[in-house]
């Protein structure tokens, strides 16, 4: 018998045997091993109304709203790359007033959201609502040694402060002020999670290989203002005097990413800028109304979000 033959033979008693192996009677499978929810609800001693709304949110959207959860839930994605590493801390509120934060978080960011993009991502999988959210400063005096955030975001969960007695004497100005801080933060979030995206008629409209303005970009220096205003740019954000404070100012870097500071001027404006605020500069500049018109309608077609509702809004 040839060396082929005797491989050939040994090939086939050793494929019968595996065949023989799989034949034989498989163990008996368990029962089901259940898969537990992440957080039970209703968490705690919230009132009624609360806990009710908190579920009635889970069951519509699958995300979490929580005011009782852990340090190591707040931070789960985060890790202290050295000794230097400052790791933020979520203080818990007081359950009291998870209905007060629960009603603030709708009136300024869930009712402006269609049913359909909330149940798409635009609501995280986990909201969690705490009293501040702070960081210790080794060598601060007493009293100062904190810094405090009003949001944090990490992953796909979202962290606001405020929830605490604080939210029942908001005046109307800071409700605003609410309202346009919690959709710079979800705007922001929306777009690394690829949740919406920019119009790329955006980008046809201004040139952004053109020379450079000329800078310093200020109202001390009204040309150079003009000629960046007619190129289609938009401040980048404002003082609490109401000045404004431009993207392109007194740094030539600042040119090299024209694109995207651009963009998150533009972004900020159609969000939280009113109609009377935006007259000035879509009465007068053809490239910035055209950039504008865009932007406010491609959100409306796309995804049913009225931007200019959000930034019109007031209480």
């Amino acid at each position: 018998m040839t060396r082929i033959h005797m491989k050939y033979i040994f090939f086939l008693a050793f494929a019968g045997s595996l065949f023989l192996a799989a034949c034989k009677k498989d163990a008996a499978i368990g029962p089901p091993v259940e898969i537990k929810p992440d957080y039970v609800l209703p968490q705690g001693n919230a009132p009624k109304e609360a806990n009710d709304k908190i579920q009635q949110l889970y069951d519509t959207y699958g995300s979490y709203f929580l005011y009782n959860f852990t340090q190591k839930d707040f931070e789960w994605i985060q890790s202290a790359g050295s000794s230097a590493s400052k790791i933020d801390t979520a203080v818990l509120g007081n359950p009291a007033y998870a209905g007060d934060m629960l009603a603030l978080l709708e009136d300024v960011w869930l009712k402006f959201l269609p049913e359909d993009f909330k149940k798409k991502g635009g609501i995280p999988y986990r909201v969690f609502m705490a009293d501040s959210i702070r960081q210790y400063r080794v060598g601060f005096p007493p009293g100062r040694e904190y810094l405090y955030f009003d949001y944090k975001v990490v992953g796909k969960a979202v962290t606001f402060a405020g929830m605490n007695v604080s939210l029942r004497t908001l005046t109307p100005e800071q409700k605003v002020a609410k309202k346009n801080l919690i959709f710079g933060v979800m705007w922001s979030y929306y777009q690394s999670a690829k949740i919406i995206d920019i119009p790329a008629a955006f980008y046809n409209v201004s040139n952004y290989t053109a020379p450079k303005p000329a800078i310093p970009v200020n109202a001390a220096n009204p040309a150079n203002l003009e000629a960046y205003r007619q190129m289609g740019f938009l401040p980048s954000s404002y003082l609490t005097n109401g000045n404004p404070l431009e993207w392109l100012s007194f740094s030539d870097f600042s040119w090299t990413s024209n694109k995207s500071n651009d963009i998150s001027s533009f972004l900020m404006h159609i969000t939280q800028r009113t109609d009377a605020q935006m007259a000035p500069f879509l009465d007068n500049y053809p490239l910035i109304k055209q950039k504008f018109d865009i932007l406010v309608k491609y959100y409306k077609d796309k995804y049913g979000i009225d931007v200019r509702a959000i930034a019109n809004a007031t209480y």
